[in-house]
């Protein structure tokens, strides 16, 4: 018989989350800025798409990364990626 009634810690993240963050991180890979538009941000994910297409014409496959990443961090946890690494260095 399992005792064991305690709820699950808060740091733990539930499959439909972990599923939607997949489904995040996919849609980035085929188009910097899915990751808003899925959120139905839809201006902020069409400029993120913009962006990374420029950003693949100028600098190459290391311009789309970064904006594909400044999406999805902006879309998880409401911070650019600029101010992510801002914060982490605080």
């Amino acid at each position: 018989m399992d005792t064991n009634t305690a709820e699950a810690p808060s740091s733990e993240i539930s499959g439909g989350v972990l599923l939607e963050r997949g489904l995040k991180i996919a849609g980035e890979s085929v188009a910097p800025g899915a990751s808003l538009l899925l959120d139905g941000k839809v201006v902020p994910g069409v400029a993120h798409f913009l962006a990374g297409m420029l950003a693949r014409a100028v600098f190459g496959p290391v311009g789309v990364i970064l904006v594909a990443a400044d999406s999805y961090s902006k879309s998880v946890s409401g911070k650019s990626l600029l101010e992510q690494l801002q914060g982490a260095t605080k």
